[in-house]
């Protein structure tokens, strides 16, 4: 740092970078509050580009990084249409999903809507996994903006994270919860 101006703004992202270093500038410059477990998970493919670029990372790397690796992923399912319904306190969620390529209607019931389509897509997909983690909050802090949910789902003793964006909150779970399957599905076949 000798002969070096000191910029307030500015953050370096490295190798070294920690996950409150990572969450910190995710959440003061793009509005993302990620929970405590999911920020490890993302400074680790941080810390994994820095390494194979050699380089440190901008604030906008990062967030490219964050969007492309955890955001609205759909590469093997889709949703293209949800509808709920509710009797008593079961709820049941019909969805017309693309899963590869294929347009198909699923239907499942829970005791909630994201327990209803995480039910459905573990019958689609056939791998079993949990509902870890759910949270949620504005990206804006205005009732028009956008809304983020974070999801994390756990099979075979790995959690996998994954977050959705959408201007409904109830939609933003839903893309939640297909991108954290879609991340799983993606290890799974790497593994295999």
């Amino acid at each position: 740092d000798v002969g070096r101006m000191y910029e307030t703004d500015v953050i370096r992202i490295n190798s070294q970078s920690g996950k409150g270093g990572i969450g910190y500038l995710l959440e003061h410059n793009y509005g993302y509050n990620l929970p405590a477990k999911m920020r490890e998970t993302v400074s680790y493919l941080i810390k994994d580009i820095s390494d194979h670029k050699h380089d440190e990372l901008s604030p906008s790397q990062v967030h490219e990084a964050f969007k492309e690796n955890f955001i609205n992923v759909r590469n093997n399912i889709d949703c293209t249409k949800v509808i709920f319904d509710k009797e008593g306190e079961v709820f049941t969620a019909t969805m017309t999903i693309v899963l590869h390529g294929e347009e198909k209607i699923i239907s499942a019931s829970g005791n909630g809507r994201l327990d209803a389509i995480s039910n459905a897509l573990c019958n689609i997909v056939g791998i079993d996994y949990t509902l870890e983690s759910y949270t949620e909050h504005d990206l804006e802090g205005k009732s028009s903006s956008k809304a983020a949910s974070y999801v994390g789902i756990k099979h075979d003793g790995r959690v996998y994270w994954a977050a959705g964006i959408d201007s409904d909150i109830i939609i933003s779970s839903v893309k939640a919860l297909i991108s954290a399957v879609n991340i799983m599905i993606d290890d799974i076949g790497a593994k295999n």
